[in-house]
């Protein structure tokens, strides 16, 4: 059946934010501000993540962030358009590119300093995971910091654009998976009463006496009954992070 003209052209498209024409939040921080206030978006952003490494991403809302900076809410509003902008600012605030140490010429180190820093960056701010799911924050300004010097260490090798693309997502894939399934446990052994670092073994003491009594799960039983040594997270991050990039050399010859 044709569609009616209010279900399709440009009065159907009306609804729809005009993208395109819309000036991002890095945009219009660049821009030229006219007299000094007391706000700026690097206050902003710093009030929001003390907010939320203190009480979690929930708490943060435009009204209390407005009270911790001693100002109305409305005068935020001239800075960021909404929550989601506000995100954005955070989530590139933490993660700076600052105090980078490893040789730019070799893509091995910058690779692995870069997962380093996703880690060390989610666990210092266990609030991130949520936030990135909720914004896009792929092309923020120190994002493209990491980005430019990873793509400035792949530069004198054989490689497409694509496969120097192929390379770096793999790469944050495998550190954003890891670091978030830490951040995560972590978070749940806080709620659980356990503290953050506390032993995940007690938290899962009765699920697993269930499952060894159940007989159902005779290879893995064996596995718990020999003896498993306590997760090393840091350990087992390092042993991920090296694999990935052997893989990564022998995948595409370098």
């Amino acid at each position: 059946m044709a569609k009616t003209k209010s279900e399709c052209g440009p009065a159907a498209d009306s609804a729809a934010p005009d993208v395109q024409n819309t000036p991002t939040i890095w945009e219009r921080i660049d821009a030229p501000r006219g007299a000094r206030t007391t706000l700026s978006h690097e206050r902003i952003a710093e009030a929001a993540i003390a907010l939320a490494d203190a009480e979690g991403l929930d708490a943060v809302s435009m009204r209390k962030l407005a009270e911790s900076l001693g100002v109305a809410t409305m005068a935020l509003y001239r800075y960021v358009n909404s929550k989601d902008e506000l995100l954005e600012l955070m989530t590139d605030a933490v993660g700076t590119a600052s105090e980078l140490v490893a040789d730019p010429n070799d893509w091995r180190a910058v690779f692995r300093e870069a997962a380093r820093r996703r880690r060390e960056t989610a666990l210092a701010h266990p609030w991130l995971p949520a936030a990135q799911a909720q914004v896009p924050t792929s092309l923020t300004p120190n994002r493209n910091l990491a980005l430019e010097r990873m793509l400035a260490a792949l530069e004198p090798l054989p490689l497409t654009g694509d496969q120097k693309m192929q390379l770096i997502r793999a790469l944050d894939s495998y550190a954003r998976g890891a670091a978030d399934g830490e951040v995560n446990q972590r978070t749940m052994l806080e709620r659980r009463g356990y503290g953050a670092d506390g032993d995940v073994r007690l938290l899962l003491r009765s699920n697993m006496q269930w499952l060894l009594r159940s007989g159902r799960y005779p290879l893995f039983a064996k596995l718990v009954t020999d003896g498993l040594a306590p997760v090393d997270a840091v350990g087992e991050f390092e042993l991920g992070l090296e694999a990935m990039l052997d893989g990564l050399a022998a995948r595409f010859g370098i």
